[in-house]
C-alpha cells in the first residue's frame, strides 16, 4: 500500500508514450494461462478475511501479502481511505470469498519484513488475482526484488489500463510529474521525469540528481538488480522513475531498487 500526494502532471500522454517505446518491458509480454497458474501452485489454503486489495488472511492463521501489485490503502483509526481503495477490497472479496481455496505460489523471498507470507494468488480454477486486479485498474503493479518473476507480464497490462486512463490511472497522482514541480517536502510514492545532471557515490549509494534537491537513490546491495546499466551514461539523459520520495537534511530522493522503475 502506497501514500500518493496530489500534484500536477506535466505532459503525460507524451511521457507515458515515450516511456512505452523506450522501455525495457515488453508491452507484448505474454501471462501464464489458467492451466499454467495451476501448475505452478506450491500450496492451496482457505481465505478467512480479505484485509485491503492487496492482504488476505488464511484459516491457518496466515496473513498473505500479494506479490507484485500495490493497491490504495484503507483508512484505518479515523483516516480516509485513498481513492479506489475500497473498490479495490471490495473486488478481492469478490473473487477469494471467505473459505474459498486459494493456489499460493512463491518466488525467491517468501516473507517480508513483517512476517507476512509473500506469494502470487489464484482462484482455484486458475484466474491469477494479481492481472484481474490490474486489468480492473485497481493496482499498480510493484516489484521488490528478488520477487520479479512475473513483473514482465504485469507491466504489460498495466501499460494498457494506463492508456485507457481506468480506475486508478484517472488520478493526477499517478500521473507522470516532472521533478522540477515536485514540491521540496513532498514525501510518498510518485511518477517522476527529469534529465540526470550529475552522478555522485557515498559508501552506501549511488546518487543520479534531477534537481539540487532531489536525487534518485540505488542502494549499492541493490546494484544487482541493475544488470549491465552503466548508470553514469545516464548523465544528460531523460529517465522515468517510479518509486518512494524521501527527505533527509533537506534533500529529497527517490529510493529505487530495481531496473524495471527506471527507464530512459
Amino acid at each position: 500500500m502506497l501514500t500518493y500526494r496530489m500534484l500536477h502532471s506535466m505532459r503525460p500522454l507524451s511521457c507515458l508514450f515515450l516511456i512505452l517505446c523506450h522501455s525495457s518491458i515488453a508491452s507484448g509480454t505474454s501471462c501464464l494461462s489458467q492451466k499454467q497458474q495451476l501448475q505452478n501452485v506450491d500450496e492451496w489454503g482457505y481465505v478467512a478475511k480479505i484485509i485491503d486489495g492487496d492482504t488476505l488472511a488464511l484459516k491457518d492463521g496466515r496473513r498473505i501479502r500479494i506479490i507484485g501489485i500495490n493497491t490504495p490503502e484503507i483508512g484505518y483509526r479515523g483516516q480516509p481511505s485513498q481513492a479506489f481503495a475500497k473498490k479495490a477490497r471490495r473486488a478481492l472479496s469478490h473473487l477469494l470469498d471467505k473459505n474459498k481455496r486459494v493456489g499460493l505460489t512463491y518466488d525467491r523471498d517468501k516473507k517480508d519484513r513483517y512476517g507476512r507470507t509473500l506469494a502470487y494468488v489464484n482462484t482455484s480454477d486458475g484466474r491469477s488475482v494479481e492481472e484481474i486486479l490490474l486489468a480492473k485498474g485497481l493496482a499498480h503493479a510493484l516489484v521488490i526484488p528478488p520477487n520479479d518473476a512475473r513483473i514482465q507480464c504485469y507491466r504489460s497490462i498495466e501499460q494498457r489500463i494506463q492508456k485507457q486512463h481506468l480506475g486508478i490511472w484517472q488520478l493526477s497522482e499517478n500521473q507522470w510529474l516532472d521533478a522540477t514541480l515536485l514540491d521540496s517536502s513532498s514525501k510518498g510514492y510518485f511518477y517522476i521525469q527529469g534529465v540526470i545532471n550529475h552522478y555522485s557515490e557515498s559508501r552506501k549509494s549511488i546518487y543520479l540528481a534531477l534537481t539540487a534537491k532531489l536525487s534518485i537513490r540505488i542502494a549499492k546491495k541493490d546494484r544487482k538488480y541493475f544488470p549491465q546499466l552503466a548508470l553514469k551514461t545516464l548523465v544528460g539523459q531523460r529517465v522515468y522513475v517510479r518509486g518512494w520520495v524521501n527527505v533527509y537534511n533537506g534533500r529529497q530522493s527517490i529510493h529505487v531498487r530495481t531496473r524495471y522503475d527506471l527507464n530512459f
